[in-house]
């Protein structure tokens, strides 16, 4: 039964979500649209913010479960781009509304995550430092939220697949990076073995 009540919760958020923006939703609407009461929402949600994270986290692990190499990096991306675009309502309502960081601060810790796991598995048989691995991901975490955020706001006017092929045209520059750095190491430590 709880698992019922809270996943009513969730889907009627949702269900909101789609119908106006985010700022304007309360927990007094997703409660009479449940019909249930407020301590029931705040047994399960500390807040709207709570329940919003929630709903970034199972999406996107739902989509990028399994996804951890370059080559299916942008099959992970696309799922996501589809799963926005099939969405818009939703996330134009996001998007407009005056808690748009907080979608946007999510997804860089959600992308900050996976590029670091992403690079991370590309440099798995390199020589390549930690420091340079956690920069490689902070570039590619920031472009891609960068290209995302920015297509979120404009209303998603490309196709998902169109913006999936111009990230990879950059997808192969992690690993170009990956071996520059490891290039670096192997003359660093050259040069140390001569002095």
């Amino acid at each position: 039964m709880a698992t019922d009540t809270k996943n009513l919760i969730y889907h009627t958020f949702i269900d909101l979500l789609h119908t106006k923006p985010f700022d304007k939703i309360t927990v007094r609407d997703i409660v009479e649209a449940c019909d249930i009461n407020r301590n029931t929402f705040y047994y399960y949600y500390s807040d709207i913010y709570d329940l919003l994270e929630e709903i970034f986290t199972k999406k996107i692990n739902e989509m990028l479960d399994g996804h951890k190499n370059g080559t299916s990096w942008i099959t992970a991306f696309l799922k996501v781009a589809n799963e926005a675009y099939e969405h818009k309502k939703m996330i134009y309502n996001i998007c407009s509304s005056r808690s748009y960081e907080y979608l946007e601060n999510y997804m860089y810790r959600a992308c900050n995550h996976i590029c670091v796991e992403v690079v991370r598995s590309l440099a798995e048989d390199m020589n390549v430092p930690d420091e340079d691995i956690e920069f490689i991901a902070a570039f590619y975490e920031y472009g891609f939220v960068g290209v995302l955020s920015e297509w979120f706001k404009t209303g998603m006017r490309e196709e998902p697949l169109q913006i999936g092929s111009q990230m990879w045209l950059v997808i192969d520059n992690m690993r170009y990076a990956l071996k520059r750095s490891q290039r670096r190491m192997k003359n660093k430590l050259e040069n140390e073995d001569t002095v």
